[in-house]
């Protein structure tokens, strides 16, 4: 089989060239979405903060700023990390030879169990963000699904594989089953009850990759 090296597709090529389906309706992003908790007094007076922190400064931080100010927070509150489980990364490089391409992206942020010093296998979910507008080779969601398709080579397990990709402070949820990929309407952290949603849908994760590993 011949190899193709390609760092980077578009969304159209994406789907076209891995026979994605695009789907308006999904069961286990569904489930997914409904996830509801009750948080702990002191995780609420951290969410309080980040909220006034996103409404002062939350459409002005670069990238950088977004994974320090915001997204970090919110894998704190939604708190999971499971020892020798699962541990959330940053800036991890990620490839798989699919089919005749070689696929390759460096991830914003991803969710998998973690082996010893601090190295991430099996990747369950992926999260990628980006401040400017969409542009070919910028464009988060179609990183986000190259990573998702390259976790699906990867772990051979025909489980779903979770993601998420953000600009500013809006964040959209997706899954991907099989060849079928689904997302979420729009969440904007700049509203208190969808920035709770937030964390309650990171949460799940924990709930959804323990039943997996169970």
């Amino acid at each position: 089989m011949e190899r193709r090296k390609r760092d980077s597709f578009g969304l159209s090529e994406l789907a076209q060239n891995f026979n994605i389906e695009v789907a308006e309706q999904c069961d286990v992003l569904q489930h997914w979405l409904s996830a509801s908790y009750q948080l702990q007094p002191k995780e609420i007076d951290l969410l309080d903060a980040i909220f006034e922190k996103v409404q002062v400064d939350g459409n002005y931080w670069n990238e950088e700023e977004l994974k320090v100010k915001l997204i970090g927070f919110l894998f704190f509150i939604a708190d999971i990390d499971t020892k020798g489980k699962i541990k959330v990364f940053y800036e991890r490089p990620i490839a798989a030879q699919i089919e005749s391409y070689f696929l390759s992206v460096v991830v914003d942020c991803l969710v998998a169990t973690p082996l010893p010093f601090h190295t991430p296998t099996h990747p369950y979910f992926f999260l990628q963000e980006y401040k400017k507008g969409r542009g070919d080779d910028k464009d988060p969601e179609a990183q986000m699904l190259t990573a998702m398709l390259i976790a699906q080579e990867l772990n051979k397990d025909n489980q779903p594989i979770y993601g998420s990709y953000l600009f500013g402070s809006r964040w959209k949820f997706c899954t991907l089953v099989g060849k079928t990929y689904c997302q979420s309407p729009e969440f904007d952290a700049d509203k208190y009850d969808d920035l709770l949603q937030i964390v309650f849908v990171l949460r799940k994760l924990k709930e959804l990759i323990l039943t997996r590993l169970s």
